[in-house]
């Protein structure tokens, strides 16, 4: 038998067994939350909270997922997914993503916190920090999934409050 009768014996194949595989209905990637969980005097730490819900009768497994995070219109930089994980068949997990804003970025939300806190008519008190998170979690084999939310969430004594 020749090359091309094996490559083309291949490629029908493969084709064949494309054509075999059950349809992948998209997972579902909502944000649930953002929190600061830790600030330094030169640095600050956020965690992004994402639901990754499979309507699919099998496993699928996220290979990746990062995100864009902005504080009190401040970029932080990228949170991204420490390592891929297994979304169980008709199931839901928990993904969590981490960011750290370097110490430019942290003294700027600061004062921008600062400057809302003393404002005309404001009660003194810290404010709802506003908050922006656009990213993509990406399917083993490519699949981008893109998600994005804002809002605001409080500070305060153990994990933040997000509306």
């Amino acid at each position: 038998m020749n090359a091309w009768a094996i490559v083309a014996i291949t490629a029908l194949a493969a084709l064949e067994a494309c054509a075999m595989a059950p349809r992948l209905d998209i997972p579902k990637v909502t944000v649930v939350s953002v929190s600061a969980d830790r600030i330094t005097g030169t640095q600050a730490f956020f965690t992004v909270t994402l639901a990754i819900a499979n309507p699919n009768d099998r496993e699928v497994s996220v290979a990746a997922a990062e995100a864009n995070l902005t504080i009190e219109g401040t970029p932080v930089g990228m949170a991204t997914l420490a390592a891929p994980m297994t979304l169980p068949a008709k199931g839901e997990v928990t993904a969590t993503l981490n960011a750290q804003a370097n110490w430019d970025a942290a003294l700027r939300i600061a004062a921008e916190l600062a400057a809302r806190a003393r404002a005309p008519g404001s009660s003194g008190q810290i404010p709802p920090v506003r908050y922006a998170v656009s990213g993509v979690a990406v399917l083993e084999g490519g699949l981008p999934i893109p998600f994005n939310r804002s809002g605001e969430f409080r500070m305060g004594g153990g994990r933040t409050e997000i509306r």
